[in-house]
């Protein structure tokens, strides 16, 4: 069944629906980030909203969400660039999460590839990085899907309730 969906750079008025999604991420999948639920449930939803609009900046950075019947999120995904002037030509991608009751629609390939042609079309960016916890293999199964080749691994960076976890570097070729 082909969903009715909208890719849309996400505003400080997205934030309640935001904090939502993400409230939701960690608690269904704690392992997969470096955040907790109790740490983010006590940011207010000001505090999403200031978190979308810092991280807007031209031409195509910030916080992208996957919207359906253009009005209830149920994925989205953050582009940042490099503040660096030797590093322009890279960007970085955090946080790509489809709500669990929408995955298998192809949501996250949709949101990654929209991404991609945005970042081709109107920025100088060859290359762009994308990090996972090693204990995620679903993100490492889709991440290799989307063509992101493996380039690092920071051992032990990860400790959560007394366990480490690697974080895998990946990086993709434009």
């Amino acid at each position: 069944m082909e969903l009715n969906t909208t890719i849309r750079l996400m505003t400080g008025s997205d934030a309640l629906s935001y904090r939502e999604l993400r409230l939701k991420a960690l608690q269904n999948n704690p392992e997969s980030y470096l955040a907790t639920l109790e740490s983010e449930s006590r940011r207010s939803i000001d505090a999403f909203a200031s978190e979308i609009r810092y991280s807007l900046s031209s031409p195509v950075y910030g916080y992208y969400g996957i919207f359906l019947d253009e009005f209830k999120l149920i994925g989205y995904a953050q582009l940042e660039k490099s503040y660096m002037e030797k590093q322009k030509h890279i960007a970085f991608m955090y946080n790509l999460y489809v709500d669990p009751s929408y995955r298998g629609n192809g949501l996250a390939t949709k949101l990654f590839e929209f991404l991609l042609k945005e970042v081709k079309e109107k920025t100088e960016v060859e290359r762009i990085f994308i990090s996972c916890n090693r204990k995620n293999l679903p993100a490492q199964k889709l991440y290799q899907k989307l063509g992101f080749s493996q380039c690092g691994i920071k051992e032990k960076s990860v400790k959560w309730q007394g366990e480490y976890d690697d974080e895998i570097e990946l990086v993709k070729e434009i």
